[in-house]
Protein backbone atom coordinates (compact mmCIF):
# COMPACT_ATOMS: atom_id res chain seq x y z
CA UNK A 1 0.00 0.00 0.00
CA UNK A 2 1.31 3.50 -1.08
CA UNK A 3 0.64 6.27 1.33
CA UNK A 4 0.62 9.93 1.54
CA UNK A 5 4.32 10.73 2.80
CA UNK A 6 2.70 14.12 3.93
CA UNK A 7 -0.03 12.16 6.20
CA UNK A 8 1.73 9.27 7.30
CA UNK A 9 1.94 8.36 11.07
CA UNK A 10 5.00 6.13 11.83
CA UNK A 11 6.02 4.68 15.20
CA UNK A 12 9.72 3.95 15.08
CA UNK A 13 10.11 2.30 18.48
CA UNK A 14 8.00 -1.04 18.70
CA UNK A 15 9.05 -3.83 21.03
CA UNK A 16 7.45 -7.52 20.90
CA UNK A 17 6.97 -10.96 22.82
CA UNK A 18 10.97 -11.11 21.10
CA UNK A 19 11.68 -8.18 23.37
CA UNK A 20 12.29 -10.64 26.63
CA UNK A 21 10.32 -7.15 28.79
CA UNK A 22 7.16 -7.51 26.21
CA UNK A 23 4.54 -10.38 26.17
CA UNK A 24 2.89 -9.11 23.25
CA UNK A 25 2.54 -11.34 19.76
CA UNK A 26 4.09 -8.85 16.66
CA UNK A 27 0.54 -9.78 15.35
CA UNK A 28 -1.40 -8.45 18.07
CA UNK A 29 1.50 -5.17 17.78
CA UNK A 30 0.62 -4.88 13.89
CA UNK A 31 -3.49 -5.01 14.80
CA UNK A 32 -3.17 -2.27 17.51
CA UNK A 33 -1.07 -0.29 15.30
CA UNK A 34 -3.59 -0.15 12.42
CA UNK A 35 -6.13 0.52 15.17
CA UNK A 36 -4.50 3.42 16.28
CA UNK A 37 -3.95 4.60 13.01
CA UNK A 38 0.10 4.05 12.51
CA UNK A 39 1.06 3.11 8.77
CA UNK A 40 4.43 2.00 9.38
CA UNK A 41 6.06 1.17 12.87
CA UNK A 42 9.88 -0.06 13.32
CA UNK A 43 9.84 -3.21 15.69
CA UNK A 44 13.00 -2.78 17.67
CA UNK A 45 14.02 -5.68 19.93
CA UNK A 46 16.19 -5.42 22.94
CA UNK A 47 19.80 -7.04 21.94
CA UNK A 48 22.04 -6.66 25.00
CA UNK A 49 25.68 -8.35 25.05
CA UNK A 50 26.34 -7.59 29.38
CA UNK A 51 26.85 -10.46 30.75
CA UNK A 52 25.75 -8.62 33.91
CA UNK A 53 22.23 -8.12 32.28
CA UNK A 54 20.05 -10.19 34.47
CA UNK A 55 17.14 -11.02 31.74
CA UNK A 56 18.38 -13.04 28.04
CA UNK A 57 17.53 -10.01 25.74
CA UNK A 58 19.43 -11.21 22.83
CA UNK A 59 16.91 -12.68 20.92
CA UNK A 60 15.84 -14.97 18.41
CA UNK A 61 16.78 -13.46 14.98
CA UNK A 62 15.50 -16.22 12.74
CA UNK A 63 12.18 -16.63 14.75
CA UNK A 64 12.09 -12.96 14.47
CA UNK A 65 12.43 -12.68 10.59
CA UNK A 66 10.19 -15.69 10.08
CA UNK A 67 7.68 -14.09 12.04
CA UNK A 68 8.08 -10.51 10.31
CA UNK A 69 7.95 -11.70 7.17
CA UNK A 70 4.35 -13.62 7.86
CA UNK A 71 3.09 -10.75 9.43
CA UNK A 72 4.26 -8.65 6.47
CA UNK A 73 2.06 -10.65 4.63
CA UNK A 74 -1.05 -10.43 6.55
CA UNK A 75 -1.07 -6.79 7.20
CA UNK A 76 0.59 -5.12 3.94
CA UNK A 77 -2.65 -3.50 2.57
CA UNK A 78 -2.53 -1.28 6.19
CA UNK A 79 0.69 -1.52 7.34
CA UNK A 80 4.82 -1.22 6.51
CA UNK A 81 7.10 -2.93 8.84
CA UNK A 82 10.20 -2.82 9.44
CA UNK A 83 13.11 -5.08 10.69
CA UNK A 84 14.56 -3.26 13.20
CA UNK A 85 16.79 -3.74 16.15
CA UNK A 86 17.77 -1.70 19.78
CA UNK A 87 21.42 -2.91 20.56
CA UNK A 88 22.44 -1.47 23.87
CA UNK A 89 26.39 -0.36 24.10
CA UNK A 90 26.83 -1.21 20.19
CA UNK A 91 30.74 0.78 20.70
CA UNK A 92 31.45 -1.55 23.82
CA UNK A 93 30.27 -4.58 21.97
CA UNK A 94 31.42 -3.88 18.46
CA UNK A 95 32.34 -7.74 17.42
CA UNK A 96 29.03 -8.67 18.36
CA UNK A 97 27.38 -6.14 16.83
CA UNK A 98 28.88 -6.61 13.67
CA UNK A 99 28.32 -9.80 13.79
CA UNK A 100 24.37 -9.44 14.01
CA UNK A 101 23.90 -6.78 11.52
CA UNK A 102 26.04 -8.35 8.75
CA UNK A 103 23.61 -11.71 9.63
CA UNK A 104 20.25 -10.09 8.42
CA UNK A 105 18.36 -7.67 6.55
CA UNK A 106 17.80 -4.62 9.28
CA UNK A 107 16.10 -1.67 8.13
CA UNK A 108 16.97 0.06 11.22
CA UNK A 109 19.37 -0.19 13.83
CA UNK A 110 18.26 2.11 17.73
CA UNK A 111 21.85 2.79 19.83
CA UNK A 112 21.35 2.47 22.98
CA UNK A 113 23.26 3.04 26.26
CA UNK A 114 21.72 1.31 29.18
CA UNK A 115 24.96 -0.10 30.90
CA UNK A 116 27.30 3.14 31.98
CA UNK A 117 29.72 0.32 31.91
CA UNK A 118 29.69 -3.33 32.23
CA UNK A 119 29.24 -2.82 35.89
CA UNK A 120 26.71 -0.32 36.10
CA UNK A 121 22.88 -0.18 34.60
CA UNK A 122 21.85 3.57 33.80
CA UNK A 123 18.38 2.51 35.90
CA UNK A 124 19.97 1.73 39.02
CA UNK A 125 20.43 3.48 42.48
CA UNK A 126 24.25 3.13 41.83
CA UNK A 127 24.25 4.74 38.94
CA UNK A 128 22.97 7.74 40.92
CA UNK A 129 24.61 7.84 43.61
CA UNK A 130 28.23 6.67 42.48
CA UNK A 131 29.60 9.78 41.75
CA UNK A 132 28.59 11.53 44.85
CA UNK A 133 25.03 12.44 43.53
CA UNK A 134 22.87 12.31 40.43
CA UNK A 135 24.50 15.31 38.27
CA UNK A 136 28.24 13.52 38.11
CA UNK A 137 25.80 10.55 37.08
CA UNK A 138 24.55 12.23 34.06
CA UNK A 139 28.10 13.79 33.32
CA UNK A 140 29.83 10.19 32.95
CA UNK A 141 26.44 8.62 31.14
CA UNK A 142 26.93 11.83 28.10
CA UNK A 143 30.60 11.51 27.97
CA UNK A 144 30.01 7.58 27.73
CA UNK A 145 27.29 8.30 25.37
CA UNK A 146 29.66 10.87 23.13
CA UNK A 147 31.79 7.19 22.85
CA UNK A 148 28.58 5.61 21.86
CA UNK A 149 28.06 8.24 18.77
CA UNK A 150 31.56 8.43 18.04
CA UNK A 151 32.52 4.37 17.36
CA UNK A 152 28.91 2.84 17.74
CA UNK A 153 26.78 1.19 14.29
CA UNK A 154 23.48 2.04 14.90
CA UNK A 155 21.16 4.48 12.25
CA UNK A 156 19.25 6.65 15.38
CA UNK A 157 20.36 7.04 18.88
CA UNK A 158 17.78 6.05 21.36
CA UNK A 159 16.02 8.00 24.13
CA UNK A 160 19.24 9.99 24.91
CA UNK A 161 18.27 11.11 28.78
CA UNK A 162 17.13 7.65 29.38
CA UNK A 163 18.35 7.65 33.35
CA UNK A 164 15.74 10.91 33.92
CA UNK A 165 12.80 7.75 33.37
CA UNK A 166 14.23 6.32 36.84
CA UNK A 167 15.67 9.41 38.69
CA UNK A 168 12.95 11.65 40.24
CA UNK A 169 13.22 9.60 43.39
CA UNK A 170 16.74 11.15 43.46
CA UNK A 171 16.14 14.85 42.18
CA UNK A 172 13.14 15.64 42.18
CA UNK A 173 12.41 18.28 40.09
CA UNK A 174 15.86 19.77 40.05
CA UNK A 175 17.00 17.71 36.82
CA UNK A 176 17.00 20.20 33.60
CA UNK A 177 18.85 18.84 30.80
CA UNK A 178 20.17 22.35 29.84
CA UNK A 179 22.94 21.58 32.61
CA UNK A 180 24.86 19.21 30.12
CA UNK A 181 24.30 21.79 27.13
CA UNK A 182 27.86 21.61 26.46
CA UNK A 183 28.03 17.58 27.09
CA UNK A 184 25.15 16.71 24.63
CA UNK A 185 26.26 19.38 22.07
CA UNK A 186 29.22 17.29 21.65
CA UNK A 187 27.09 14.09 21.28
CA UNK A 188 24.93 15.99 18.77
CA UNK A 189 27.77 17.10 16.39
CA UNK A 190 29.35 13.74 16.37
CA UNK A 191 25.90 12.24 15.33
CA UNK A 192 25.58 14.65 12.39
CA UNK A 193 29.26 14.01 11.65
CA UNK A 194 28.69 10.61 10.73
CA UNK A 195 25.24 11.37 9.29
CA UNK A 196 23.44 9.70 12.57
CA UNK A 197 20.16 11.05 14.34
CA UNK A 198 18.42 11.04 16.92
CA UNK A 199 14.35 10.04 18.15
CA UNK A 200 11.85 11.84 20.26
CA UNK A 201 10.79 8.90 22.22
CA UNK A 202 7.43 9.42 23.96
CA UNK A 203 7.08 7.03 26.57
CA UNK A 204 8.25 8.72 29.41
CA UNK A 205 5.20 10.73 29.10
CA UNK A 206 3.68 7.73 29.91
CA UNK A 207 5.48 7.08 32.88
CA UNK A 208 3.86 10.43 33.96
CA UNK A 209 6.96 12.56 33.60
CA UNK A 210 7.09 15.95 32.50
CA UNK A 211 8.69 15.79 28.74
CA UNK A 212 9.72 13.30 26.30
CA UNK A 213 13.02 11.73 25.92
CA UNK A 214 14.84 13.92 25.01
CA UNK A 215 13.54 17.38 26.26
CA UNK A 216 12.57 19.88 23.78
CA UNK A 217 15.71 21.76 24.23
CA UNK A 218 17.71 19.13 22.64
CA UNK A 219 15.78 19.12 19.80
CA UNK A 220 16.43 23.11 19.52
CA UNK A 221 19.75 22.74 19.72
CA UNK A 222 20.17 19.85 17.48
CA UNK A 223 18.35 21.94 14.63
CA UNK A 224 20.34 24.81 15.63
CA UNK A 225 23.42 22.20 14.69
CA UNK A 226 22.16 21.39 11.11
CA UNK A 227 20.34 18.03 12.19
CA UNK A 228 18.18 16.59 10.08
CA UNK A 229 17.49 12.85 11.05
CA UNK A 230 14.85 12.47 13.33
CA UNK A 231 12.38 9.61 14.15
CA UNK A 232 9.46 8.79 16.82
CA UNK A 233 8.76 6.27 18.94
CA UNK A 234 6.61 5.19 21.13
CA UNK A 235 9.26 2.82 22.55
CA UNK A 236 5.52 0.59 22.88
CA UNK A 237 6.16 -2.78 24.89
CA UNK A 238 1.79 -2.97 25.33
CA UNK A 239 -0.19 -3.28 22.57
CA UNK A 240 -2.59 -0.17 24.22
CA UNK A 241 1.15 2.10 23.70
CA UNK A 242 1.67 1.74 19.75
CA UNK A 243 1.68 5.37 18.75
CA UNK A 244 1.48 6.79 21.91
CA UNK A 245 2.25 10.59 22.26
CA UNK A 246 3.11 10.25 18.70
CA UNK A 247 1.11 13.85 17.96
CA UNK A 248 2.92 15.20 20.64
CA UNK A 249 6.46 14.54 19.37
CA UNK A 250 5.71 15.79 15.67
CA UNK A 251 4.40 19.29 17.72
CA UNK A 252 7.55 18.83 19.47
CA UNK A 253 9.58 18.38 16.61
CA UNK A 254 7.43 21.28 13.82
CA UNK A 255 7.93 23.39 17.34
CA UNK A 256 11.85 23.29 16.80
CA UNK A 257 11.96 23.97 13.31
CA UNK A 258 11.87 20.52 12.12
CA UNK A 259 9.80 19.60 9.08
CA UNK A 260 10.25 16.78 8.15
CA UNK A 261 11.04 13.22 9.74
CA UNK A 262 12.68 10.14 8.72
CA UNK A 263 11.95 6.91 7.98
CA UNK A 264 14.38 3.87 6.99
CA UNK A 265 14.31 0.89 4.46
CA UNK A 266 17.52 -0.91 4.46
CA UNK A 267 18.92 1.61 6.36
CA UNK A 268 18.84 3.83 3.98
CA UNK A 269 17.26 7.45 5.29
CA UNK A 270 14.61 8.77 3.60
CA UNK A 271 12.51 12.19 4.59
CA UNK A 272 9.29 12.66 5.01
CA UNK A 273 6.96 15.88 5.82
CA UNK A 274 5.58 15.65 9.34
CA UNK A 275 2.04 16.26 8.06
CA UNK A 276 -0.78 17.91 10.40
Amino acid sequence: MRYDLCRMRCDYHVHTEFSNDCNVPMHEQCKAAIAAGIHQIAFTEHEENNPREQLPYSFDHPAYFEELTLCRARFSADLTLRAGIEISEPHRYAVETARVLAGYPWDFVLGSLHWLDAETNTNSREFFTRYGDWRGGFHAYFTEMLALARDGDFDILAHMDYPARYGRPYFGDAYDIRDYETDIRAVLAMLITRGKGIEINTASLRKRLPTTCPPQAVLQWYHEMGGTLLTLGSDAHLARDIGSDITVARHMAQAAGFTRITIYECRIPEQIEIGD
